[in-house]
C-alpha cells in the first residue's frame, strides 16, 4: 500500500485498519499518523519534529528506540514541561515514568540523586 502523505509503499501492517463492515485501511501509515498527532499536540513544525526524530534516542539514558511491547517497537515518548507545554526531547518509557513519578520536580529528583549517591549498599 502507497501511504498518502510520505507517497511510501510499506505493508498493509504499517497501516490502521478500520473497524466495521468493509475493513478498509487507513490512506496514511502509522508513522505519518503520529507525526501528525505530534504536530497537533505539541504544536511543533515538520521541521522540529523531523529535528528530534533525526537520531531517536532516550535523552536521559541514551537508549535508541527499540522497546518492544506485544511484539511492536515502542516509540520514543515526546517529553514536555506540563506547565508551559514546550517539548524538551524524546524519552523510553522507563525515563519518562521515572521523571513523571517524581512530578517533573528538579528538587525532588536532586534529592533522589543525593540518596543514592550517600546511602551504603547493603
Amino acid at each position: 500500500m502507497i501511504c498518502k502523505k510520505c507517497k511510501t509503499d510499506k505493508p498493509k501492517s504499517e497501516f490502521y485498519q478500520r473497524e466495521g463492515p468493509g475493513s478498509a485501511y487507513r490512506k496514511s501509515c502509522k508513522g505519518c499518523l503520529r507525526k501528525q498527532k505530534v504536530l497537533r499536540v505539541y504544536n511543533l513544525t515538520s521541521e522540529e519534529y523531523d529535528d528530534l526524530h533525526d537520531n531517536p534516542h532516550c535523552h536521559i539514558c541514551n537508549k535508541q528506540e527499540g522497546v518492544i511491547v506485544y511484539g511492536v517497537v515502542k516509540s520514543l515518548a515526546v517529553d514536555h514541561c506540563h506547565r508551559t507545554g514546550s517539548v524538551r526531547g524524546l524519552l523510553c518509557q522507563s525515563c519518562n515514568v521515572g521523571i513523571g513519578a517524581f512530578g517533573d520536580d528538579p528538587s525532588l529528583l536532586s534529592n533522589a540523586l543525593s540518596y543514592l549517591l550517600n546511602k551504603e549498599k547493603i
